[in-house]
Order: structure tokens, then C-alpha cells, then sequence
């Protein structure tokens, strides 16, 4: 009986000192493996998401597909939740959870991939995923793309040309980092960084009666029928030029593409509103445009640096891509004289950036040498 009382005596000084909060450091609590995620389930995931295909994943990752769909079906396991919905010859379809983890995957990766790039400060490479607004796309994305292969060889610049309401979900989504697009229709809770504003001009065919001048008021082109660009936002910036001031222009005919546009005012079926020129006035089918200066107070079109985050939390990769089309913006002489919402460089790091320092890529805690004036881009003029 004696050994059974001590026995039991024993046990129950163990387990108060389990219980005692001064002891805790010898109560081992380890969390449930069934849990544990990985990167590369994360990856998986993504390319998975993206791909809306896990045997196209699975090429784009140099993966056996299997690896993919079993990879997925234990991080869906392992969360207790279905992430995609699979649908015979369909593809994939993201459920409500899976559409959520997507969001907070891409910003898991995108750390875990600038934290690595920061342990090689002179070197910036791996993958940007970035766009640009359509239609500024044809003026500015190759010159941007030149500059950023030739400073960044090792980058990988993934690009895309979207609409405004495209950039809006791809940045709450981080599909993408960072957007070159015009300040339209993006939701508040999206950083701008304001680059150049870009007026409004007229356009009508060498024949037109107004071919002779030089300028126009928009009161007198609303009896004129009107060619509009159609885009998502950006019609309505055209049709408020003219309803701000009271006046309700004669719409004929709706393109969403650019240069349709261009084409049929060259051949005479109406006037139209524009903000980008080309550096000739002829489209694609041989005809010419006559631009004229709007007269009356238009506000501009302003092109920014879209992002989810600040420019502080960009990552590098996003950074010098900012750097990259501010240094276009100023050849192609649009750029305002400082760009609004900056203060830290490209190149620099966060310490750098708070203090306004240019950083110097041969000498990292050094100024940046003077910039030599860059000549204007060929197919680039100021609007």
C-alpha cells in the first residue's frame, strides 16, 4: 500500500508542476503536423491558380503533374478546406477559401523572394510580375522593357497590357506587384504614385473644315459625330470632358481599339478625343490625322505607379520597374518635374529611401552619379 500511495503521490507532484505556469519550459506542446504547410505546396498552389489547369502547372514548373495534383490535395487536407473546384475538361475553378489563400500565398512567395534577393544587394534578379494599362502599353512598355533587360539582365519581367478594371483585380489579387497605368476607375485603397498628366486633344481628318486650325472648343464639335474609345473608365473620362461643361456630344460609333479609332477619323466618319499621340499622323491603313488643342479646361490624363502597397514595401524587383518608367516618362518628356508621392530610389534600401538618398549600384552607400540627358525614345512625342 505504501509503494501505491507513492506512486500516486509522485504522479501528482508531476502533474502539478505541468500545470505550475513557472514550470511551463518542461511542458513540450508540438502543433499538429497535419498543419504543416510547405513552399513548395504554396507554388504548386499558384501555378496551379494561374494556370486554372494542374497539367499545365505542371509543364510551366518542369513537374510530373502528379506531383502537382498531390501536392495540392494534401495542402487541402491539411487546411480542411477545398480550394478548387475540378471540372471535367474545364479546368479549375477557385473556390471562396482557395481564392483567399491565392492572395495570401503571392504575398508569402513575393517576401520570401525579396528577402533572398536583399542577401544579394548587387544583384537584382528572379521574377517581377508587372502591367501596363492597353493603351499606354504601345508607347512606353518597349522602351521600358529596353532599359530593364539592359540594367537587369537576370530580372525576369513577366508583363502584361490590361484595362483599368483588370489592374484593379489584379493588384487586390497580387497577380501583379506593380502597374504603369493611367489614375482611373483604381479603388482607393490602391497607392498611386502620380508620374505625368497628359492633356486631351481632338483629332478629325485633313479634309474636315476644322483641319485649318489649331485648336477647338468642344462646343463646337457636339453637332459632329463622335468616334469614341471604348475602353472600361475611359470612355467616361472622354464623355465627361464634355458633360462637365454641359454638353452632350453625338456618339456615332464605339471602338475599343486605338488606332480603329485613329483609322476611321482619318477617313472621315467623325471627330474624336485622345490623349497619347503617335509620333506620325498616319494609321494603319494609310490615312492622316489632323490634332487640334482642346480650348477649353480639360483635366489630364494622369499616369501613375499603382501598387498594392506603399513605396517603402515595394520590393526591389518593383522598385527599379518604377525607377524604369520614370526614366521613360522624362525621354519621352512627359514626366512632371518631380513625380509626386516618391522619396526613395529604386536602388536604395529602406534606410536610403527614408532619407532621399540616390543609391550608386558600384557603391551602395554612395550618391548616384549625374544621369546624362537621355534623347526622346523614336515613336514618342509630348501630347
Amino acid at each position: 500500500m505504501q509503494r501505491a500511495g507513492n506512486f500516486t503521490e509522485t504522479h501528482a507532484k508531476h502533474a502539478d508542476r505541468r500545470l505550475n505556469p513557472i514550470n511551463r519550459r518542461e511542458v513540450s506542446v508540438r502543433p499538429s503536423s497535419s498543419r504543416d504547410l510547405s513552399l513548395t505546396q504554396l507554388r504548386y498552389f499558384v501555378a496551379a491558380a494561374e494556370w486554372e489547369s494542374m497539367t499545365d502547372a505542371a509543364a510551366s514548373l518542369y513537374v510530373a503533374q502528379s506531383a502537382v495534383s498531390t501536392s495540392i490535395a494534401n495542402l487541402e487536407d491539411s487546411l480542411g478546406t477545398q480550394l478548387f473546384i475540378r471540372r471535367r475538361a474545364k479546368g479549375l475553378l477557385l473556390t471562396a477559401s482557395g481564392q483567399e489563400l491565392l492572395t495570401r500565398a503571392r504575398d508569402i512567395l513575393a517576401a520570401i523572394d525579396d528577402a533572398v534577393d536583399v542577401l544579394r544587394p548587387d544583384t537584382i534578379s528572379g521574377r517581377l510580375e508587372a502591367a501596363c494599362f492597353s493603351t499606354l502599353a504601345p508607347f512606353y512598355l518597349p522602351e521600358i522593357l529596353h532599359g530593364m533587360s539592359t540594367r537587369f539582365p537576370e530580372l525576369e519581367l513577366q508583363i502584361r497590357d490590361l484595362s483599368a478594371d483588370e489592374i484593379n483585380e489584379a493588384i487586390s489579387t497580387r497577380a501583379i506587384e506593380v502597374a504603369l497605368t493611367y489614375d482611373l476607375g483604381l479603388d482607393p485603397s490602391i497607392v498611386r504614385e502620380r508620374l505625368a498628366s497628359v492633356p486631351v486633344y481632338a483629332a478629325v481628318a485633313l479634309d474636315h473644315p476644322l483641319a485649318a486650325r489649331t485648336e477647338v472648343h468642344l462646343h463646337e464639335l457636339v453637332e459632329e459625330p463622335m468616334v469614341l474609345l471604348d475602353l472600361p473608365v475611359s470612355r467616361d473620362y472622354f464623355l465627361r470632358a464634355f458633360t462637365g461643361l454641359g454638353l452632350t456630344p453625338m456618339v456615332r460609333h464605339r471602338f475599343g481599339s486605338f488606332e480603329a479609332v485613329r483609322s476611321m477619323v482619318a477617313r472621315g466618319h467623325g471627330f474624336t478625343l485622345l490623349n497619347q499621340k503617335p509620333v506620325g499622323d498616319y494609321t494603319y491603313d494609310g490615312g492622316r490625322l489632323h490634332t487640334l488643342r482642346v480650348i477649353d479646361e480639360c483635366p489630364g490624363m494622369e499616369i501613375v505607379i499603382a501598387s498594392a502597397s506603399g513605396p517603402g514595401a515595394l520590393s526591389r524587383k518593383a522598385r527599379v520597374f518604377a525607377e524604369q518608367c520614370r526614366r521613360t516618362l522624362r525621354a519621352a518628356g512627359h514626366a512632371l518635374e518631380e513625380a509626386e508621392g516618391t522619396g526613395y530610389d529604386a536602388e536604395a534600401g529602406p534606410d536610403q529611401a527614408d532619407r532621399g538618398e540616390q543609391a550608386n549600384p558600384a557603391h551602395p552607400a554612395g550618391p548616384a552619379p549625374a544621369q546624362p540627358a537621355q534623347p526622346a525614345p523614336a515613336g514618342y512625342v509630348a501630347a
